[in-house]
């Protein structure tokens, strides 16, 4: 039976599913779902999830028409996840690219889209794997609602501004989404929808299992999961992969934020997904493994990663405007509040431990500081100003480390240099770039198994050199970009990060007056009052990763 067989419309028999479901439908977009439903054929014994389950579809740029399970519509016509909407998929990378101004909203619905399309594949190929409508519909939930825990800005959040203001946090965004998952379902009062579909509490525990994952590290080898058994470890590796960092989540932003950049996307997740298997890996758990002749698409895939992370992403300009838009942030820290449970007010960086204030929490937080009148507002307000005019930190130069460099010991030495007394305490930001597959200086691939043609039940490691010749050696390369936040210090920051380079022997990568601002340089009369950036004793330096 093939996958879109799984679907019949009402009163069509299954004909022609989504040509008869989209005549009368055309303009369905994400905003709005269809309201033409399709009926869920239960193709094996699994009773947990009804055999009558009216299914919509939404219209998607990236995967066409996706069809959604109507528990997960439920999710999603919720507060907590419209939330989304309003947080940036690219964070500050949009005042750099024009097109980059999609949502969290819509890729974790595309990522729902992938997880479900990539377990209901397995659970028609692979009836020995035991996999229920269940499992496909938790996944598909897991996808859904990975990035519920995202703040204002997306990684900025979690990456700047909470070790800025509370330096020993240790707040992810998957920890966040675990907990407006739960915050979601009782506020919504999903309990009875849940039930409905036979939802279990263990498979909201399943669930949130998949998002946050655990630390392999500490687990002793013992299965640390209580959402499923160790017989269905592979479900975990589908939309978080902690293994090898082969998941839907990666698949969809990929496609996605490449459409919106206008950045060539070389890996075909749609072809990959029809090569794949589950196989059980000697001394180790079952595994979602390829065929061989995808191991060059899933190098295209990391490439396309890398390339992502050095043209947009890790900008340098966006870069500088991320930094612009924590400091503002760091700045009114103590004079902007939501409420929360019980009515109690709670600062930006109390929201990650109250749902009910998080749910108020996204990207209106610049428009809230930039359109405020208030005095204590007045420094962040000055740095979003500048941010509108163009005015940006610029960026000094670069140079590649040849041993870890701590980043505020980095301003210091370069602001040493400066005999004159015009550099201050605060004037020079470091900020640490890396581009690597996404595990550090290993080769991601070394951790994924392949299958062959004449032997498909035996997985194996597929060695780089015998993938092509042309393939990296090197997996991660570190930067550190040196900022300069008032622009009459420009010059004398330049002669100053020279000198320490020279002293380093580190070759700089590029400079303002060898190459040209990565901006146009604009150096205005200096605003009246204060000077809109943000103190030395405010701003921690730390690594920015993804």
């Amino acid at each position: 039976m093939e996958d879109n067989q799984l679907f019949e419309t009402v009163g069509n028999g299954g004909n022609d599913l989504l040509s008869n479901i989209l005549d009368d439908d055309d303009d369905i977009t994400l905003s709005q779902e269809s309201q033409v439903s399709v009926h869920f054929v239960n193709n094996d014994d699994d009773d947990s999830v009804s055999d009558s389950v009216v299914y919509k579809v939404f219209n998607d740029p990236i995967h066409g028409h996706i069809m959604l399970h109507p528990l997960l519509v439920k999710i999603i016509d919720t507060p907590q996840f419209q939330r989304l909407r309003n947080v940036k998929q690219l964070g500050a990378t949009y005042f750099v690219y024009p097109g980059g101004s999609h949502n969290r909203f819509e890729h974790c619905i595309g990522t729902s889209h992938l997880a479900g399309k990539l377990a209901r594949l397995l659970q028609k190929n692979q009836r020995s794997l035991n996999i229920t409508n269940t499992d496909v519909l938790c996944v598909e939930m897991a996808g859904l609602c990975h990035d519920l825990g995202h703040g204002p800005f997306s990684h900025m959040f979690d990456g700047r501004f909470l070790p800025s203001v509370k330096p020993n946090s240790t707040w992810t965004h998957e920890k966040g989404s675990c907990m407006m998952i739960d915050h979601l379902i009782k506020a919504n009062c999903l309990e009875s929808q849940f039930d409905m579909y036979g939802i279990t509490q263990t498979d909201v525990t399943f669930v949130k299992e998949m998002i946050a994952g655990v630390d392999r590290s500490v687990t002793n080898g013992i299965w640390p999961y209580k959402g499923r058994g160790e017989d269905k470890s592979f479900l975990y590796e589908i939309v978080s992969n902690e293994r090898n960092k082969v998941d839907v989540d990666k698949w969809d932003y990929f496609a996605r934020d490449c459409y919106h950049l206008g950045i060539r996307n070389s890996f075909d997740h749609n072809r990959f997904m029809q090569f794949i298997k589950v196989l059980k890996v000697e001394g180790e758990r079952l595994q979602i493994c390829a065929r061989d002749k995808e191991s060059y698409n899933l190098y295209e895939m990391f490439h396309t990663r890398s390339v992502l992370h050095r043209r947009a992403y890790q900008h340098r300009v966006a870069n500088a405007i991320d930094h612009m838009i924590c400091d503002a942030m760091v700045l009114a820290e103590p004079y902007i509040k939501y409420v929360g449970t019980g009515g109690v007010e709670c600062s930006v960086s109390e929201c990650v431990n109250d749902p009910v204030a998080f749910t108020k929490l996204n990207d209106n937080i610049f428009d809230k500081i930039l359109h405020s009148n208030e005095k204590q507002l007045e420094p962040a307000r000055k740095i979003l100003e500048r941010i509108l005019r163009r005015q940006l930190y610029q960026i000094i130069g670069a140079a590649r480390p040849i041993s870890p460099m701590k980043l505020d010991e980095v301003c210091d030495q370069i602001a040493a240099f400066d005999t004159s007394g015009i550099l201050m305490k605060g004037d020079l930001i470091a900020n640490t770039t890396k581009f690597s597959y996404g595990m550090h200086d290993k080769n991601p691939i070394d951790s994924f198994k392949f299958f062959s043609k004449s032997d498909p039940g035996k997985p194996y490691h597929i060695r780089k050199e015998d993938v092509s010749p042309m393939l990296p050696d090197v997996f991660e390369e570190s930067e550190i970009q040196i900022y300069c936040i008032s622009d009459d210090k420009v010059d004398a920051s330049l002669n100053c990060f020279k000198l320490w380079c020279a002293k380093m022997k580190l070759q700089p990568k590029s400079v303002v007056n060898d190459t040209g601002s990565l901006t146009p340089m604009k150096r205005p009369k200096p605003l009246s009052g204060h000077n809109g950036h943000i103190s030395q004793d405010k701003r921690r330096k730390v690594p920015y990763k993804f």
